[in-house]
């Protein structure tokens, strides 16, 4: 697993689109233990991520999403957004515990490809 990158979504303040790879297929990740605790709350109460969606393996095209995931490969590339990310708490996986790195601008090849919608 490693952490590709965390980018600040315009206009959005307390959202972040996290990106990762697992060096496993996508049937085999669990994207729901993607978490980050809240001390003092129920596990139930934890962000998780929103809206994901499988990237190819250099990351510029989208070819999957929560609805659709890829059938086959042996690595999984991940954007999802996320709310409320505490920067000084590692984020929580099936495959470990991962630490965060601040946030950076979207990447060109990201750009235009992902529209962040609110949760109702």
């Amino acid at each position: 697993m490693e952490l590709i990158g965390i980018y600040t979504v315009e206009n959005n303040e307390d959202v972040h689109l996290i990106e990762l790879t697992f060096d496993i297929a996508p049937d085999n990740v669990d994207v729901g233990q993607i978490t980050q605790e809240i001390q003092g709350q129920l596990q139930s109460n934890w962000q998780s991520p929103w809206d994901e969606k499988y990237l190819d393996d250099n990351g510029e095209k989208i070819i999957g999403d929560y609805f659709d995931a890829p059938k086959d490969g042996y690595k999984t590339r991940l954007v999802f957004f996320f709310h409320y990310i505490d920067f000084s708490r590692p984020l929580l996986t099936q495959e470990g515990k991962l630490t965060l790195t601040m946030p950076t601008s979207l990447p060109d090849r990201l750009r235009d490809k992902l529209t962040y919608d609110r949760p109702d």
